[in-house]
């Protein structure tokens, strides 16, 4: 397995981890629709073994190796021509390496610094609806922006590959009822939550000794949050002054392409095929918003094949799933690098995510029709 590779599954997998993390918070708020004692009695099947040195040191590295990679990738773009659904994940993104590195550093230094603190859900409900309800939100917040963040990540990747067709009636309303459900149970627990408080007045006295505790490590948790956003901002600047750089540079160098159809179209050397379709409004299908999976961008090169960057690990896996002819590339991996290419596109702009994922026999078939040509 060759480096791009290598990166996308590594992001991959920390990304899975961080959402089966997010999973667990969101499916133990969802039990508290029932009880609070049943949220308490699920918590150690869900949340606990993240807990556990393993499942912190698990979930800090998936957390810091995901952010790497993020900021890399931002570093790494050529242009910001991206999809509505592209720059929503990107936003969400980046709100959320703080606020996640906020909550498991939280956990974290509770243990640490306070080996005695209860966290247990009713005490941290009774802190967030009675004493620290900003904090509470602020938690809740970073849980559905992860959620959503993976979510669409996740669908991403799974709707290329052809067990969607029979999953996905089942994982669309999942991902979206997941943070809906935990929203419902932090509310129904909070009330039982409150109504505890008044009653319960030893309850109410452990619960004030705890709060005693929070503070003596609060002063230190303040100034680690402020390193941990700085350092960040600073990463997220570096990244953002690299991709910058590279524009600027690139934009002394133009380059021309030609279409099928007798469009030509100008733009920074560097980009790719597709960056520049979308650039200058050429239809162009990218079902996978040019990450190289599912191979609808995929051109002929009628000429100028010297002046196209050389096929990448990723590309030339894809193009063989898709049993691409000779002269096939992908349009979002090929980088226009010179003059006199000419490309013709292989599936029209309306191509779906089922023109990405058909069963072997019939990728092995006819070659899809040119676009503005009727289907064989």
């Amino acid at each position: 397995m060759h480096t791009g590779r290598v990166v996308r599954s590594v992001r991959l997998a920390t990304g899975l981890v961080l959402m089966a993390f997010v999973a667990g918070h969101l499916a133990n708020l969802a039990i508290g629709i029932h009880s609070l004692a049943a949220m308490e009695a699920w918590r150690a099947h869900l949340m606990d073994p993240w807990r556990t040195s393993f499942g912190q040191w698990l979930l800090l590295g998936s957390v810091c190796v995901h952010v790497a990679l993020g900021l890399y990738a931002i570093s790494a773009r050529r242009s910001l021509a991206m999809s509505r659904t592209d720059v929503a994940q990107l936003v969400l993104g980046l709100l959320t390496p703080p606020l996640l590195l906020n909550h498991v550093v939280v956990t974290y230094m509770a243990d640490q610094v306070t080996p005695d603190f209860d966290s247990a859900y009713g005490m941290m409900l009774a802190i967030y609806w009675k004493f620290s309800p900003a904090y509470a939100f602020q938690q809740l917040f970073v849980v559905v922006i992860v959620w959503i963040h993976g979510a669409l990540g996740l669908y991403s990747w799974l709707v290329l590959k052809p067990v969607w067709r029979r999953i996905g009636a089942l994982v669309l309303p999942v991902l979206f009822a997941a943070p809906i459900l935990a929203l419902v149970g932090f509310a129904e627990s909070g009330k039982e939550v409150l109504e505890k408080l008044a009653t319960d007045p030893v309850w109410k006295t452990h619960l004030t000794d705890n709060i005693v505790s929070i503070v003596k490590f609060t002063s230190k948790l303040d100034v680690f949050q402020s390193r941990v956003l700085t350092t960040y901002g600073v990463l997220l600047l570096i990244a953002a002054g690299i991709f910058a750089a590279r524009m600027l540079r690139d934009r002394m160098k133009p380059v021309h392409v030609a279409y099928d159809g007798g469009l030509s179209v100008q733009g920074r050397r560097g980009l790719s095929i597709l960056e520049l379709s979308l650039l200058n409004d050429v239809p162009h299908a990218h079902v996978c918003s040019a990450r190289g999976r599912c191979g609808t961008c995929r051109v002929h090169v009628d000429s100028g094949t010297q002046s196209l960057s050389p096929l990448n690990d990723i590309e030339h896996a894809t193009l063989a799933r898709v049993h691409a002819h000779e002269g096939d590339r992908l349009a979002c991996q090929a980088r226009v690098l010179g003059e006199g290419v000419s490309v013709t596109r292989l599936l029209p702009a309306y191509a779906d995510a089922s023109d990405a994922r058909l069963p072997e026999d019939q990728a092995a078939g006819p070659q899809p029709a040119p676009v503005g040509e009727p289907a064989p």
